[in-house]
């Protein structure tokens, strides 16, 4: 058998070529299967802690006076608010603003938890223009979740998500803060 002879043959064979295929295709596949847990995760993580912002700030404003057993309480709930994700990588501050004219908005008085400062009281805090309206509070709620992806094939490094939530106080205007 002559070596023409021998690359024809090898030209027609076709025994084993799904096997190529799938050694080709298996490294994708499975890229494509661990980025897409990988997003799904990130996704979810972020609109919980999104949600978890919106929350504090919404349980605040429907209050007529803020204590410290009710503040603990809110650090509590950030468990329930995340799960299946923990609290423990979550910063959260939240603060009573009143506004007092069109361009200026001051601090009522601020909680901070995870790491994050209160704000002082009576500093200027920037509010959405559409949140400026003299004479009103607003409860402010900040975030901050440091994320890891568990598998790590789309982002391998923690990535932070930040939320702030803004909610006018439905029934005292400022809330106040007691002990």
């Amino acid at each position: 058998m002559n070596v023409m002879q021998r690359m024809r043959r090898f030209a027609r064979a076709t025994g084993g070529m799904a096997a190529v295929e799938f050694a080709l295709l298996l490294p994708m596949m499975i890229l494509l299967l661990f980025g897409s847990i990988d997003l799904v995760n990130m996704l979810g993580a972020n609109r919980r802690a999104q949600n978890a912002a919106a929350s504090l700030a919404d349980v605040v404003s429907r209050d007529t006076e803020i204590s410290n057993a009710e503040v603990s309480g809110l650090w509590a709930a950030l468990d329930v608010l995340l799960y299946p994700n923990t609290a423990q990588q979550m910063q959260v501050r939240i603060s009573s603003v009143r506004i007092v004219d069109a361009s200026t908005a001051r601090v009522v008085w601020s909680e901070g938890h995870g790491g994050y400062a209160p704000r002082t009281a009576d500093s200027i805090i920037a509010l959405p223009a559409g949140m400026m309206q003299p004479g009103a509070s607003v409860i402010v709620s900040e975030t901050i979740y440091s994320y890891q992806a568990p598998v790590g094939i789309i982002q391998t490094a923690p990535m932070s998500f930040r939320h702030n939530a803004y909610r006018r106080s439905r029934i005292v205007d400022p809330i106040p803060r007691v002990a």
